[in-house]
């Protein structure tokens, strides 16, 4: 078994997005003789899953010691000293005011994460356990990226090589690609580069989660050519319980899993279910969005202000144990990115994929054709053409109607699974540990 530290501030027992890939490649890295020996940063009021801890084998050891202690207390102070605070004018909040949607990470907005402060505390904790692993290279799953230079003062101070896995891009994040909104943004697009250049020339290998982020990467920076790659996210099926046999639902099911969000709105969705309502002369009880996951005041006013109250169905996330069951209750699986997203893919398509069951995608990538070819009914949808959408939901709908039934699962590609995944991450491990020379 050779060791290494994995640097994953995101990281089971969390049940962020983020956490996932490295728990899924992590599970699956000791058959290919690699001990993951991972360093994460839990918050206390994080959600939390014990389930996906429970899920790893034995050989993965998580040290979850990222978080300065005193940093969590000066913060936890601060909490209790607000929350104390006389509610003077200035310091109330504001009344009224239209509510806004969920953002996710925009690099050139924010330049920090929330375990930036936590850093200098989480480098001597990553050298410590490095040491004591005797790992023979450190990983970093960056998206926080406060933990890539992190990773490279451990590669400075234990001469070993260092592997950073962007999941998202930074400074090619789509976020990005309109004009600057202000002179604090420009400052904010010129360091973002520069800053992430002189991480990725001190990294012996930098992997990226979709084709079209890599080759946006080798572009910008043609120094990655040869020592770059792309993984992609992946499924695991041996991560949810067996599914119960699903009672086919009386209604038209068409669920979206995982948060709403700026860049995967209630809008988007709204419009193309309102559009096969309104075509199909649809009446509540006919058709249901079912949303499993987090939703905002802003997404529930806007299925208000469209219509749409009667028609959605809005549950809490589930276990990851639990997510296939309820994938296979709907009869098609919605995901969708806005117009501009075009390196990333909606990390809930791998979890779809797994249950087989048809998916409806809402995205102007075009590398998701290649992943959902292995079903004919699936279909991947300009996100600005309503129209289409609704039509390919349509399509669903007239099946419903003719069987009453929902679509039998089809198998899932193997070159989308965890195990494919960590066959791909062992050969980047063995290669830059190989001794050179």
């Amino acid at each position: 078994m050779r060791p290494f530290l994995l640097i994953s501030p995101a990281f089971a027992p969390q049940t962020s997005v983020g956490a996932f890939r490295w728990v899924k490649l992590a599970r699956h890295l000791p058959r290919h003789g690699f001990r993951p020996v991972v360093l994460s940063g839990t918050f206390p009021g994080d959600p939390r899953d014990d389930g996906l801890l429970a899920a790893l084998p034995p050989e993965v050891e998580v040290a979850d010691v990222y978080l300065d202690p005193a940093v969590l207390a000066a913060a936890s102070a601060l909490r209790a000293l607000r929350v104390r605070a006389p509610r003077a004018a200035g310091l109330a909040p504001r009344a009224g005011g239209r509510a806004k949607p969920l953002v996710g990470l925009r690099p050139f907005q924010a330049l920090t994460d929330r375990w930036i402060a936590h850093a200098p505390h989480g480098a001597r904790a990553a050298v410590a356990l490095a040491r004591r692993a005797g790992a023979r290279a450190v990983v970093v799953s960056a998206g926080p990226y406060s933990a890539c230079p992190v990773g490279l003062h451990v590669k400075r101070a234990l001469g070993v090589p260092l592997v950073l896995d962007l999941r998202d891009p930074y400074s090619l994040h789509e976020t990005g690609s309109g004009p600057p909104s202000g002179l604090a943004e420009r400052a904010r697009r010129a360091v973002v580069p520069r800053l992430e250049r002189r991480w990725l020339e001190g990294a012996d290998h930098v992997i990226l989660n979709t084709r079209g982020a890599l080759e946006a990467y080798r572009a910008r920076f043609p120094e990655l050519e040869r020592k770059s790659s792309f993984v992609r996210n992946h499924y695991d099926l041996s991560l949810y319980a067996p599914p119960p046999a699903p009672e086919p639902p009386r209604s038209f099911v068409v669920l979206h899993l995982g948060t709403l969000r700026e860049e995967a709105s209630a809008e988007l969705v709204g419009a193309a279910l309102r559009r096969l309502i309104d075509r199909e002369r649809l009446a509540p009880g006919d058709v249901v969005l079912r949303q499993i996951g987090r939703m905002s005041d802003h997404d529930r006013a806007c299925f208000e202000r469209m219509g749409l109250a009667p028609f959605v169905e809005a549950l809490p996330a589930v276990p990851q144990r639990d997510v296939l069951g309820e994938l296979r209750r709907a009869h098609v699986l919605f995901t969708m990115f806005s117009p501009h997203v075009v390196l990333r893919i909606s990390a809930k398509t791998y979890d779809y994929i797994a249950s087989g069951m048809p998916i409806v995608s809402a995205t102007a990538n075009r590398e998701v054709d290649e992943l959902l070819a292995y079903r004919s009914d699936n279909a991947r949808v300009h996100p600005a053409d309503v129209d289409g959408i609704a039509a390919a939901l349509a399509r669903h709908l007239a099946r419903f109607r003719e069987t009453g039934a929902l679509p039998a699962p089809a198998t899932p590609p193997r070159e989308l699974s965890a195990e494919a995944a960590a066959e791909r991450v062992a050969e980047i491990l063995d290669g830059v540990m190989r001794p050179r020379g």
